[in-house]
């Protein structure tokens, strides 16, 4: 269950990073990113970095980060960029030093701003650290920025310090704040109760047999198709345009279209980011779906089925079912835990419920191989769809009757009675749940504590 859980939890931290990697190249071609100011670009694409420092860790806003530097690399790629901006490329003609500018540069701020967020969290005010580091992220990520330009472009005359200029000027205390509200905000609901729910939903989900189930070469075959039809669409765009404007009496350069097809590829990137956003939260909605579609099929106080679900899966498995060569046949199981009144009179409902709960739990370790259901009060139903022989169905309601005779009951012992009725073959749910039920009643009037196994047939 642990490894489950944990599995589960590497899973959401996938989808998050997903998240934060869209929303960068999101944020880097688009104006929610940028608000340029001589002599660099001021930037908000730098937030998403900071989350995942601050929800995930180092390695993950190292990845974003990284992302964060290859999207400047290709904006400063383009033809009408000022010299300054082209820089950040490797076709500046410095290919080590522009790459470093813009991508590894990027990478050691998520670098440090993921170790720093780590180390923020331990403290019992952990909240005020993880502001302080988001408030001054824009600071960090200036400082990476001008080193690299002050080791690699010494001649533009920037330093390190360069990053201090911008502590005291207002918009950048304005965009600081807002950017400690965001990370502050996701940072609690990451470790809010409620997200905690939707984790262990999500886990739950995640291993039910219901939920969906993604075939990794189908996947890689619609990535690929998708990036061609992207490709195709972003060809046809700049040729129309291209087209348009020569009719208007405007003939474009080989510069001019390359341009413009450089401008194409972002706006898909873009497209691509807002697809990859709204599939990750379709496939939450998909396993929180699958979870709530659980929680209403099961009993809350033991986990077995509610009747009707139980009755529906019995259906399903009751149409599959093979007569089997050696004699061996499912069995439908009741179980009535005796005298049961008597023991929420004298011991309490809160009792009476942990009792029921921990029947439930031995019945379905007894009886791996079957679906269980509650029927209601103290009944409970077992369906052993796979076939054994009378005698291991006997020796296993044996093991059972002792498993229920040591849970703990103050002053006295609990007991079960059972009645299990043969299904070699396909027959109505309804009629097969009467005729256990009477075998049920059976080994009641035998004076309870017994098992009762109907004849072959």
């Amino acid at each position: 269950l642990m490894d489950e859980i944990k599995k589960g939890q590497r899973n959401i931290r996938f989808y998050i990073l997903g998240v934060l990697l869209a929303v960068e190249l999101l944020m880097s071609f688009s104006f929610l990113g940028y608000v340029h100011v001589e002599p660099i670009s001021i930037t908000f694409a730098y937030v998403p970095v900071l989350l995942a420092g601050a929800l995930l860790g180092p390695a993950e806003s190292t990845a974003v980060g990284a992302a964060f530097g290859l999207a400047s690399m290709w904006k400063a790629g383009a033809g009408y960029v000022s010299s300054f901006d082209r820089l950040f490329s490797p076709l500046s003609g410095y290919p080590f030093g522009s790459i470093m500018l813009s991508v590894g540069a990027r990478m050691l701020f998520g670098l440090v701003v993921g170790l720093l967020y780590a180390a923020a969290r331990k403290p019992k005010r952990a909240g005020i650290w993880i502001c302080l580091v988001s408030y001054f992220g824009s600071v960090v990520n200036s400082f990476f920025v001008y080193s690299a330009l002050w080791l690699f472009f010494p001649e533009t005359g920037y330093t390190p310090l360069n990053c201090l200029s911008s502590l005291t000027r207002a918009d950048n205390i304005a965009s600081s704040l807002a950017c400690v509200a965001v990370v502050y905000v996701c940072w609690r609901v990451n470790n809010s109760r409620q997200w905690r729910m939707f984790e262990e939903r999500f886990v739950k989900a995640r291993s039910l047999g219901q939920s969906e189930r993604y075939h990794t070469l189908s996947l890689v075959v619609i990535i690929i198709a998708t990036i061609c039809m992207a490709a195709a669409v972003g060809i046809y765009f700049v040729n129309r345009m291209q087209f348009a404007l020569e009719q208007s009496g405007l003939v474009l350069s080989d510069a001019n279209y390359a341009d413009l097809l450089h401008l194409q590829v972002q706006f898909l990137i873009g497209i691509l980011s807002l697809m990859t956003l709204v599939i990750i939260f379709l496939i939450f909605n998909r396993r929180y779906a699958t979870y709530m579609n659980y929680e209403a099929r099961t009993d809350p106080l033991t986990g077995a089925m509610t009747r009707r679900a139980f009755f529906q899966a019995c259906k399903r498995l009751m149409a599959g079912l093979q007569p089997a060569a050696d004699g061996a046949t499912a069995y439908f199981i009741m179980l009535d835990v005796d005298s049961f009144k008597s023991v929420n009179d004298e011991h309490g409902h809160p009792e009476g419920d942990r009792i029921l709960s921990e029947t439930m739990d031995e019945l379905r370790d007894v009886f791996s191989r079957g679906v269980a259901g509650r029927m209601g009060g103290d009944e409970f139903a077992l369906f052993l769809y796979r076939p054994v022989s009378r005698e291991e169905l006997e020796a296993a309601l044996r093991l059972l009757q002792e498993r229920v005779h040591h849970i703990r009951l103050p002053g006295g012992r609990v007991t079960c009675s059972v009645g299990a009725f043969p299904v070699p073959a396909p027959m109505p749910v309804e009629d097969v749940y009467k005729a256990a039920d009477s075998l049920l009643y059976e080994a009641k009037q035998r004076g309870r504590d017994c098992f009762v196994i109907g004849g072959a047939g």
